[in-house]
């Protein structure tokens, strides 16, 4: 059901039970009211009937019944009947029409004073009536013709009123709805014209203060997102894309140039050995995206134990050492740690030294000897692990953009990279609620990165 015929339907039975409610209670009141006037006439009647009977003198109830016939202001089978204290008829207006009047009746209507009750359609009161030297009974029956037809005449028009205005409310509700839903209607035919020739393109926002107002708002926000989103994918794939390329030309030229012609072993040798350097960049390309993937994984679920930050220096610098024997990393720590526990922190051991790795292997690389100094500051709520290397410094206008995939300065573009490295580093320091970052001094030619990472981590920062 669409949102405008849920609403309307909504507010159709809203209003229309409101009315219900005010158009029952408007009749209910109609009806006692009728009733009570029709009451009112009979006691009326009864008490000038007992007055002539009993006050006047020479009025008896031949006389009496002769100036009733006189009366034109008779109801619809109307009788009206007095008795005496012994229960005996004195009077009766009606000799063709008698309601059941028991002596129980009598003597709960001398017991109450007045009495009204109902026979079959007749509403019937009875009233007590005293002077100083008579107590009599007068009960007055008659049916209410003129109420009830009234009664019935206002029912019409009630109902009728309430199926009209129940259309008219649902026509209206139909309307305002309809109004009501217009910039849900907008928004969905701009959205639908969005993807993908139109990416760009945003929805325009009628109302920021109201609720549709700020849920467009919240949709041009992640279409941001989402653009960002493709993007950066667009960017992945084409770097990717070219890295791959370029290794991979390289092996087939290489190939192709040794099948030219026969050639000498030790030729034949330093081309294995150049396609194996291609091979092994590969492999590491691959590797680094890999942990890239992983640690993008949302539903991936990491476990952080308590490690020591020095144990993951050192085991750092023995796989890149190993890995390249020409490195040289320098590992200093303050001299002022007195306690042991000031070097644990909470971390996934084989992330942490995935980017320890990454920042020493940086550092070697955009250093003329290869070097770069690892020094590790116990602080108060952290510690701080920095990275100092000297040689290519990071321009300012390059900073803002090292930590994305694949970017990679002017200035490096003859020092064999993928770009790949320190986004990751950001990525597993965003896992570990810390932080990383760079600074770099033209003067002195030196480029710094420090590692933050808090003591105290709460797993769902990440």
């Amino acid at each position: 059901m669409q949102i405008r015929t849920k609403l309307t339907l909504q507010f159709a039975l809203l209003v229309s039970a409101i009315m219900l409610v005010a158009f029952v209670t408007v009749y209910l009141l109609r009806l006692n009211y009728v009733e009570q006037e029709f009451y009112k006439r009979l006691r009326h009647k009864a008490i000038t009937t007992c007055e002539l009977l009993v006050k006047v003198e020479g009025v008896d109830s031949k006389l009496l019944r002769k100036i009733d016939k006189t009366n034109y202001d008779v109801l619809y089978n109307e009788n009206l009947t007095i008795y005496d204290h012994a229960n005996n008829e004195l009077y009766t207006s009606n000799e063709s029409l008698y309601y059941h009047i028991t002596p129980e009746i009598l003597d709960e209507i001398r017991l109450e004073k007045e009495v009204q009750f109902s026979e079959d359609n007749a509403k019937i009161i009875g009233i007590l009536y005293t002077d100083r030297f008579n107590r009599v009974v007068c009960v007055a029956g008659a049916e209410d013709k003129s109420g009830q037809e009234e009664l019935k005449s206002l029912f019409r028009i009630l109902t009728g009123m309430y199926f009209g205005l129940i259309g008219l409310v649902v026509m209206a509700g139909w309307y305002f709805a309809g109004q009501a839903m217009k910039p849900i209607s907008n928004a969905i035919g701009q959205v639908n014209q969005i993807y993908p020739k139109l990416i760009d393109q945003r929805l325009s926002v009628q109302n920021p203060k109201d609720e549709i107002g700020q849920l467009t708002s919240t949709f041009n926000t992640l279409l941001d997102r989402i653009g960002e989103v493709f993007r950066l994918q667009n960017l992945f794939i084409s770097n990717v894309s070219h890295e791959l390329k370029n290794p991979l030309m390289r092996m087939g030229a290489q190939l192709d140039v040794a099948l030219l012609k026969d050639r000498s072993e030790a030729e034949y040798q330093q081309t294995l050995l150049s396609v194996r350097e291609d091979i092994r960049d590969l492999g590491q390309l691959s590797e680094t995206l890999l942990e890239l993937a992983k640690v993008n994984d949302q539903n991936r679920t990491l476990i952080y134990t308590d490690v020591r930050i020095d144990e993951i220096v050192w085991e750092a610098r023995e796989l890149l050492l190993k890995a390249e024997p020409s490195y040289q990393v320098q590992v200093q720590f303050l001299s002022t740690i007195e306690d042991d526990n000031q070097l644990i922190v909470k971390a996934n051991h084989h992330l942490m030294k995935t980017a320890i790795v990454n920042l020493m292997e940086n550092g070697c690389k955009f250093s003329p000897n290869h070097q770069v100094v690892v020094d590790v500051f116990p602080k108060e709520n952290l510690i701080e692990v920095r990275f100092t290397n000297t040689g290519i410094v990071i321009s300012p206008k390059d900073l803002p953009y090292i930590f994305q995939p694949f970017y990679r300065s002017d200035n490096t573009a003859t020092i064999k990279g993928y770009g790949v490295g320190l986004s990751l580093v950001e990525r597993i320091a965003k896992l570990h609620g810390s932080s990383i970052q760079a600074t770099s001094e033209d003067a002195s030619q030196t480029t710094f990165f420090s590692l933050l990472i808090p003591y105290h981590f709460s797993e769902h920062l990440s």
